[in-house]
């Protein structure tokens, strides 16, 4: 049987919709052929289920791509904006190199807690620095003396404040860069005009400055719920 390819759209420079529509059953082919979880994220994952807020955590294959991404890179030093239970945190902190420092944001000391006792499992927590604190302030006191020595940064945090974020991380991160935000097709409401929410018009207005910005290279990634991959580009 052939694929079921998608038929060519006749209006002019528009792209043809070539992103396949995943559902629960191609969903599970993708774990199961792609994502290769650590037992310590597993048992993470399995914890963070009983919360009410679990929708909130990482899925396994964002967070895979998450720690290959910080494998390609290298990074020395890490940024990350929402911890929340940790599994970005702890994707990232074992993927990075031993002589890296991440610093991580999280504004609920019981989400923290759980992020802690793992990394110290993994071995990792030495070399990550946590803040129980609103990201906004602890972002503008790093500006004051680490402006743009960050390799990597990850936002995943909550929406009120994202746009400041977006400003905020670019200072921080160095030139060549890379920045990733986390939600950005947000459940897919950002493309329905039905929805006028807050939170939906800020990830929105978000996509059109990253979009906008001369200063950046980027990819919108529709995995997970929409992931951004920006590189801030060197001034020549």
């Amino acid at each position: 049987m052939l694929p079921n390819f998608p038929k060519p759209l006749p209006e002019g420079d528009k792209p043809v919709n070539r992103t396949v529509n995943v559902d629960d059953r191609l969903y599970q082919y993708l774990v199961d052929v792609s994502v290769r979880e650590d037992d310590l994220l597993k048992a993470l994952r399995r914890e963070t289920a009983q919360y009410h807020m679990a929708r909130m955590q990482l899925s396994p294959e964002v967070g895979q791509l998450l720690a290959l991404l910080v494998k390609l890179q290298a990074p020395k030093k890490l940024l990350e904006i929402g911890v929340f239970t940790g599994y970005s945190t702890l994707s990232m902190a074992m993927a990075m190199p031993k002589e890296a420092k991440l610093v991580a944001i999280e504004k609920k000391q019981m989400w923290l807690d759980i992020a802690t006792r793992y990394l110290d499992q993994a071995g990792v927590m030495d070399r990550v620095t946590t803040y129980c604190d609103k990201a906004l302030p602890v972002m503008e006191s790093l500006l004051e003396e680490q402006s743009e020595t960050f390799d990597f940064v990850f936002i995943d945090a909550d929406k009120q404040n994202l746009l400041s974020y977006y400003q905020l991380a670019k200072q921080l991160l160095r030139p060549g860069g890379c920045l990733l935000i986390d939600n950005t097709l947000w459940w897919g409401n950002v493309a329905d005009e039905a929805f006028t929410d807050k939170d939906t018009r800020i990830v929105r207005e978000l996509n059109k400055t990253i979009h906008a910005d001369k200063g950046v290279e980027l990819s919108l990634i529709p995995i997970g719920d929409g992931l951004t991959v920006v590189r801030k580009i060197p001034k020549a």
